[in-house]
């Protein structure tokens, strides 16, 4: 039920209550089932109400205004002409271009930045193409270290097996020179020993020895010449491998370290690329967001620094609120308590006095701010149905928030229920028939239960029956 509704059912109650109370006073003249009592009552001050069904709403009251559920303030980082810009109260849509800047030096670093990556692009390149050469270099050199150790270890070996020759021939003909000298002076021997030997055949023996001599010291020579040469040669050829050795291992290592360095210049070049893309990309954002600012979603203008034709200073700002509607109040500390997100709560603005329309607790901000000296909370209503008028930004509203209800439930005047012993009770009317001169006889001290109330009204859920009078004020 609304409040207007509910307004109005407590004005038909309250009607009803006032015909009733005129009906015993009717009774006074001698007419109706209190004839004869009303005068006392009257005399007394003492007025009754019948109990009944209907429904009750604890209502906490505020007032607040129209505010926006979002709000947000931007700047422009990019400098230039501002070409375009929305002023304070112009409405727009989630995209629309809410302030642009002449992106004109944003286009030229776009420019370079776009250079810089196909100069990286071709450097990256470049070191691919040294590194597959590098690699195919080292190749070459390592089947060139292959060779030249082959070889090298062919001409160590062959010097090796010249100077085995050399020693062997020099060495026989050594021998073969030692036997003719042996020979020779075995002749001489027997020559000597022979009486018929003449002077010129001893002569010839001695010549014998002599040339005999003279071979074994040229075989000797020949030998020592002949060793020391293939000795020499196969010097030689251990110094040639060492020094292929060494050559080989260079060209080797050489043609490594061109490769590492290839390998690192492709590395340096890929993390060159990935710098010049992350800079394309960054100045791509730049230029949409340091040049153009567009709208986060459906709202209003509420504020803005941006005049058309002038330079953005970077400290320009323009604010705007979503067009999604919510009212702003304030609970006091005391009523902050009876009160949850999700309640239903009615608005009525200022300025749509004849309207009132439905809405629920939206958040309550569990941080309390200082109104004059009053501790209070503020807390969101969102509108349920607003669509038949046009909502502004900062409207006055009245809010009755529905802390508790009870529909269809048995009610009396608040005034007419008292406490005693921490028990609540009413006084019930026993009978219509009542004398003036026993007036207290009549009414009944009876306990009953009560549930939630209004300012009006309260809940009664045992002790009482629909229809029952009680009497709303105590005798006196």
């Amino acid at each position: 039920m609304s409040l207007n509704k509910r307004k109005t059912v407590i004005s038909i109650i309250s009607a009803f209550t006032v015909f009733l109370v005129s009906i015993i006073l009717v009774s006074c003249t001698g007419i109706g089932p209190f004839a004869g009592f009303d005068d006392g009552i009257i005399d007394q001050g003492i007025e009754i109400f019948e109990v009944q069904k209907g429904d009750i709403r604890q209502i906490v009251s505020t007032t607040g205004s129209v505010d926006s559920d979002i709000q947000n303030t931007y700047t422009v980082q990019g400098s230039g002409e501002i070409i375009s810009a929305l002023e304070k109260g112009d409405a727009f849509s989630e995209g629309d271009i809410l302030v642009e800047l002449d992106n004109s030096d944003g286009l030229l670093i776009l420019s370079q930045a776009e250079k810089d990556i196909e100069l990286s692009e071709s450097s990256l390149n470049t070191a691919k193409i040294n590194y597959q050469k590098a690699l195919d270099e080292n190749h070459i050199a390592i089947q060139l270290a292959e060779i030249n150790t082959e070889k090298a270890e062919e001409s160590t070996e062959s010097a090796f097996k010249s100077l085995e020759s050399a020693n062997r021939s020099a060495s026989l003909a050594y021998e073969s020179a030692l036997r003719v000298l042996e020979n020779a002076e075995e002749q001489l021997q027997i020559a000597r020993n022979d009486p018929a030997t003449t002077d010129m055949q001893m002569a010839q023996y001695e010549s014998n020895v002599e040339s005999a001599e003279n071979q074994v010291n040229s075989a000797k020579a020949s030998n020592s010449s002949s060793t020391s040469q293939s000795e020499s040669s196969y010097d030689q050829s251990i110094l040639s491998q060492s020094s292929t050795y060494w050559s080989n291992l260079s060209s080797t290592q050489n043609a490594e370290a061109q490769i590492e360095t290839t390998r690192e210049n492709i590395s340096q070049a890929e993390i060159q690329l990935g710098l010049a893309k992350m800079n394309l990309e960054s100045t791509q954002e730049d230029i949409i967001s340091g040049y153009i600012l567009n709208a986060p979603y459906d709202g209003i203008v509420f504020l803005s620094d941006f005049k058309v034709g002038n330079q953005n200073s970077g400290t320009n700002m323009i604010s705007v609120i979503s067009n999604d509607f919510l009212i702003k109040a304030t609970i006091g500390e005391t009523d902050i308590s009876k009160i949850s997100e999700g309640d239903e709560a009615y608005v009525t603005l200022d300025a749509y006095p004849g309207n009132e329309f439905p809405g629920k607790v939206q958040k309550i901000i569990p941080v309390s701010v200082d109104e004059g000296n009053i501790v209070s909370f503020e807390v969101m209503i969102s509108f349920s149905n607003n669509e038949d008028i046009e909502i502004f930004f900062g409207l006055s509203a009245n809010i009755d928030i529905i802390a508790k209800k009870a529909d269809n439930v048995l009610f009396v005047p608040i005034q007419s229920v008292y406490k005693e012993d921490g028990r609540s009770y009413v006084d019930l009317l026993t009978s219509e028939q009542i004398q003036q001169e026993d007036i207290e006889g009549y009414i009944e001290k009876t306990q009953v239960t009560t549930g939630i109330n209004d300012y009006y009204y309260i809940e009664v859920i045992t002790g009482l029956n629909e229809g029952d009078i009680i009497v709303t004020s105590r005798i006196q």
